[in-house]
């Protein structure tokens, strides 16, 4: 008899919870994707309509069952294969360096990679989608940044199409 359990891939991450210092651990991803061939990726996870993610927190071996609203960014660690970041079927079309300054104080500078169509091709129609995370790329790698903890977003420049990968 088969008990329905799927094994999850586990990916380790940062976390950052409003008005807490990042923590160290692991998000658990699923094996396979709902939409393109391939595991989940911490985007998809993140923008997922549940409100509680389960983290395992590194330091105290404790597992947190973690509103996703208060969640500010999430990064996946260095070792993590891009796969697991965002899917690779993401094809970017336009690009912007931004500051973003989140409720709680942090900010953060980067590089804002959007897909959008032709006729939405602003920085603030695509904040504006229906996703909750967005993939910014700092110096510090990709961050996952949670559009509801957003308090403000600073463009440096005009819109330009985005670099052929």
């Amino acid at each position: 008899m088969s008990s329905g359990y799927i094994e999850k891939i586990k990916v380790t991450v940062q976390l950052a919870l409003l008005g807490e210092s990042p923590a160290p651990g692991s998000l658990s991803l699923a094996p396979y994707a709902e939409l393109h061939e391939g595991p989940e990726t911490l985007l998809e996870r993140l923008n997922l309509p549940t409100r509680i993610v389960p983290f395992h927190r590194t330091t105290d071996e404790a597992t947190l069952l973690v509103n996703r609203v208060a969640i500010e960014w999430v990064s996946a660690g260095p070792e993590v294969e891009s796969k697991y970041v965002r899917p690779h079927a993401y094809q970017f079309t336009r690009e912007e360096r931004v500051c973003v300054r989140l409720i709680g104080g942090a900010t953060i500078e980067g590089v804002l990679a959007m897909e959008l169509p032709q006729e939405f091709n602003r920085t603030s129609d695509f904040l504006n989608s229906d996703d909750d995370f967005f993939p910014l790329t700092s110096p510090s790698g990709t961050l996952l940044v949670n559009k509801r903890r957003v308090l403000e977003v600073r463009v440096y420049g005009a819109s330009r199409p985005a670099r052929a990968a």
